[in-house]
């Protein structure tokens, strides 16, 4: 994997940053929880948001289920570690870092990302999220 990496020491000091920033708006709040119910309601406004973080959705996707949302088991075993922080914390960071920069460029129906400049498009497709129509609704076995 290449593109779209975080550096970890840039992944480090803006989670600190992000993480002192609700601390002195919002004491006493957990970072962790506190960002997964933002991303899980972006998720409520358009499941298909989903595709926005890229790359980044598995390991998000795992955080959100320890988290205790409703976003299935299906997972890339493969990609999740390539695309997480080194904390929960720091995972959920590194998402939103992506989801943010990427928001303004790409249209929430993408689900193709370069992740190596040599090898095809990976496509982004999580039938947990696909095969509904909100994350409210049950997961069909």
């Amino acid at each position: 994997m290449i593109n779209y990496q975080i550096d970890p020491a840039l992944l480090t000091q803006a989670t600190a940053e992000k993480a002192a920033s609700l601390a002195a708006n919002n004491p006493g709040v957990d970072f962790t929880t506190f960002a997964a119910g933002v991303i899980y309601a972006r998720l409520k406004n358009n499941i298909q948001h989903y595709r926005v973080y890229g790359p980044y959705w598995w390991a998000l996707k795992a955080v959100l289920r320890r988290q205790g949302y409703n976003v299935g088991n299906e997972s890339d075993e493969y990609l999740e570690p390539h695309y997480s922080g080194a904390t929960d914390t720091e995972t959920i960071t590194a998402a939103d870092m992506f989801y943010e920069d990427m928001a303004g460029k790409v249209l929430v129906t993408n689900n193709s990302w370069q992740l190596h400049p040599q090898k095809e498009d990976y496509i982004l497709y999580d039938s947990d999220m696909e095969e509904r129509r909100s994350v409210t609704d049950p997961i069909e076995s």
